[in-house]
């Protein structure tokens, strides 16, 4: 990859060199609610790459310092799970993981470890696209009494659903890297052609009518 600049950026750059962003308008991804898209993310890939996977931990903590007052990491099952544990023990907080939905067994519980009534928490995510699975998760976090102060995730769509639902929820989502500078390292390195650029970043505005839009459905 060539060199980049912002932390966005080297993030995106990062992801593409594990081959965890793939690119591809021509043959979109089908996802499992759907929609067909020109982009498919796996940042799971960093927890078997420690080096690449260190440098976003450290990023993320970062973040994660800027928020202000925390009491409680939480990391939103089952991607962001791995990537709490480790901010948590760095900055010497509790950590608890939140399910996108009760256990139907055992005690039934969403929340995993302790949480406290008035505590302040942030929710650390690997991805966010919709934010519908973000929002479920601090919905359960304020059932259970906890002030959630923000999210922290590694890649953000950027789509204007997520926007729209951070919103409402009154929680600001800050991501280490974007869709538009994976856009643009994609171009950069020959990875995507410059008439593609708009095409998929066309995507983001509308996922949902994007593949009738191209002629895909």
């Amino acid at each position: 990859m060539k060199s980049t600049t912002t932390d966005s950026e080297k993030v995106a750059a990062i992801l593409f060199n594990l081959g965890a962003i793939f690119i591809r308008p021509s043959r979109p991804f089908k996802y499992t609610n759907g929609i067909l898209s020109p982009v498919y993310t796996d940042n799971r890939l960093l927890m078997s790459n420690p080096p690449e996977w260190r440098k976003v931990i450290d990023l993320m903590t970062r973040k994660v310092k800027g928020m202000g007052k925390i009491d409680v990491i939480a990391g939103a099952a089952t991607a962001g799970i791995p990537h709490a544990a480790i901010i948590a023990q760095k900055i010497n907080l509790p950590m608890v993981y939140v399910r996108p939905q009760p256990k139907e067994h055992g005690k039934g519980n969403q929340i995993e470890g302790v949480i406290k009534k008035g505590q302040k928490v942030l929710v650390i995510e690997d991805l966010v696209s919709t934010g519908g699975s973000s929002i479920r998760v601090i919905k359960a976090l304020r059932k259970a009494g906890a002030k959630v102060v923000g999210e922290v995730a590694i890649f953000t769509y950027g789509m204007k659903e997520a926007e729209t639902n951070f919103k409402r929820a009154k929680v600001k989502l800050v991501s280490l890297s974007n869709f538009k500078a994976a856009t643009k390292i994609a171009a950069e390195n020959g990875l995507l052609k410059q008439n593609q650029i708009s095409i998929v970043l066309d995507w983001a505005k509308d996922p949902k009518g994007w593949g009738k839009k191209m002629g895909f459905e």
